[in-house]
């Protein structure tokens, strides 16, 4: 199974060292500057990446798309298509990582449409119907929510907005949240709207 590349890495290094506690509630404990500027940067790779395409998107995501791990979650949700009241798209739901206070998770989106060659494609958020992308994970034990860390310039995930991918082409991406406790290691995630909350993830 492929190791977590710099790019997400780097995000969840950095978020490490300034949080000192997980998620309690929906909100985690905010970095400093330099986590801060970290997560900007990791930010502005990622969406440059992904406007390279699936390789791009990937590479942003900390992935490898010609070794890619068994998805842990998969479903077909309706996609937003002009001129296409049946396209889909294909939502997968790679292993989760702890890295030190946090967890990383990385995902796939890919549309299944009969409108491939017509225009440039879109971005998730307009697949999703004009729709924001706000994953969240959900300690059962503790009854806590952990949202995407979001106390910085930019989210720590990567945006869904402004990178645009054709039907028939993959969107890699990936979102950082606050670790549960050490001795957590299985949670649901819910990944998009849509799309049946993941139950039973592991955490490795």
């Amino acid at each position: 199974m492929p190791l977590i590349r710099r790019t997400a890495l780097s995000v969840a290094a950095a978020l490490a060292l300034t949080l000192t506690a997980c998620s309690s509630g929906s909100d985690a404990e905010e970095p400093n500057a330099e986590g801060a500027e970290t997560q900007g940067a990791a930010q502005e790779s990622g969406e440059d990446a992904g406007s390279k395409g699936e390789s791009g998107s990937a590479e942003a995501a900390g992935l490898d798309p010609n070794d890619l791990p068994d998805s842990v979650a998969s479903q077909e949700i309706p996609a937003a298509v002009d001129g296409d009241d049946k396209a889909t798209m294909t939502v997968e739901l790679f292993p989760l990582k702890r890295q030190g206070e946090t967890v990383v998770a990385q995902f796939a989106f890919t549309v299944n449409s009969e409108k491939t060659d017509e225009d440039d494609g879109d971005d998730l958020y307009g697949y999703l119907g004009d729709a924001s992308w706000n994953p969240f994970l959900v300690d059962s034990r503790n009854l806590r929510k952990h949202n995407v860390l979001d106390k910085f310039p930019q989210r720590a995930q990567t945006s869904y907005q402004s990178t645009k991918f054709k039907p028939g082409q993959t969107h890699y991406a990936f979102a950082v949240f606050a670790a549960p406790p050490p001795d957590v290691d299985e949670v649901e995630v819910a990944v998009v709207d849509g799309m049946n909350l993941a139950t039973g993830v592991k955490i490795s």
